[in-house]
C-alpha cells in the first residue's frame, strides 16, 4: 500500500477507535494512554541513540507504569512521600549509572529523566481529565482531542493554500504563520460550539473558553514544535513508524502531552 493509503487506513481505524475508548472510560482508556505512553516513550529513547547516548529505557518504562497507575486510582499522597520517592528514584538512578559502563553517563543520567517527566507525566494527566468526566459526567476529555484535531486540521490546510511566511523554519520548516493562526480559530470555534451547544456539559464563560483555545490552539502547537526539535536534534523524520504513514506515536500525541496538563490544571482550579 502507498503511503498515502495507509494514513486514511490509520485515521479511518484509529479516530473511532480512540473516540470508543474516550466513550467507555475507565480501564480501557487508561489502557489506550498506557499503550501510547509507553510506545510514545520507547520512541523518545530510541531518538538519542543516534547521538550515543544510552538512556535506562525499561528503568523509564516501568516509572511510567508507576505514574500511570497513581493518576488511575487518583492516589492521594503527602508532599513528603513524593519528595522522599523522588530522592530515592534520583539516586538509584546515579547508582545505576556509576556502574553501568556506558559512554556519555551525564546525558544517560539526564535523557532518562527527562523522558519520565516529558510523557508519562505530562500525558499521564489525560486519565486525570477522564476520571474528572466520570465524576461530573462532563465530555472535556472529548473536547481536549477534538479541539487538537481541528487544530492540526486547520493548520494544514490553511498552512497548504495560504501559507507563504514561516513561523520557525529552524525547527520546523514546513510550518507557516496563517496555518499557526487558522489552527488557533479552529480550537476556539471548536471551544465555542462545543461549550454553547451544551455538548462539555459545564457552564464555560467567554474567559474558560478563550483559556482552553490557548491551550489546544497554543501550547498544543508549541508541543508539536517541541516535538520536532527532538526530532530535528536527532536528525530524523518521524519518531517512529508503527503508525505506518503517520509515524510514530510520539508524533500523533505531540500536542496532547503539553495541552493535557494544562486542561487538568484548569479543571482542578475552576472546579
Amino acid at each position: 500500500m502507498s503511503i498515502k493509503t495507509n494514513r486514511l487506513l490509520v485515521g479511518f481505524l484509529g479516530i473511532p477507535g480512540i473516540l470508543l475508548l474516550i466513550w467507555l472510560g475507565g480501564i480501557w482508556f487508561t489502557i489506550l494512554v498506557t499503550v501510547a505512553i509507553l510506545l510514545a516513550s520507547f520512541e523518545y529513547y530510541q531518538l538519542v541513540k543516534s547521538k550515543q547516548i544510552y538512556p535506562l529505557t525499561f528503568v523509564g518504562l516501568f516509572v511510567a507504569l508507576v505514574i500511570i497507575y497513581f493518576y488511575y486510582s487518583e492516589q492521594h499522597i503527602s508532599g513528603f512521600i513524593i519528595y522522599a520517592l523522588c530522592i530515592l528514584f534520583i539516586l538509584f538512578l546515579l547508582i545505576v549509572e556509576l556502574f553501568r559502563e556506558k559512554s556519555n553517563p551525564i546525558m544517560n543520567f539526564t535523557t532518562t529523566l527527562g523522558g519520565i517527566l516529558y510523557i508519562p507525566l505530562l500525558l499521564g494527566s489525560l486519565i486525570g481529565i477522564r476520571n474528572f468526566d466520570s465524576t461530573y459526567s462532563t465530555n472535556f476529555t472529548f473536547a481536549l482531542f477534538i479541539s487538537i484535531w481541528i487544530c492540526d486540521s486547520a493548520a494544514y490546510y490553511a498552512g497548504k493554500l495560504w501559507g507563504k511566511k514561516k513561523i520557525y523554519p529552524r525547527v520546523s520548516p514546513n510550518k507557516t504563520v496563517a496555518g499557526s493562526v487558522a489552527g488557533v480559530i479552529g480550537a476556539f470555534l471548536a471551544y465555542l460550539i462545543m461549550a454553547k451547544s451544551g455538548f462539555i456539559r459545564f457552564d464555560l464563560d467567554l474567559f474558560q473558553i478563550i483559556l482552553l483555545t490557548i491551550i489546544s490552539g497554543v501550547f498544543g502547537q508549541i508541543g508539536d514544535f517541541v516535538e520536532s526539535l527532538f526530532k530535528r536534534d536527532a536528525q530524523v523524520k518521524d519518531s517512529g513508524v508503527i503508525l505506518l504513514g503517520h509515524g510514530g506515536v510520539l508524533d500523533r500525541f505531540d500536542s496532547l502531552i503539553i495541552a493535557s496538563p494544562l486542561v487538568f490544571i484548569f479543571l482542578n482550579l475552576y472546579y
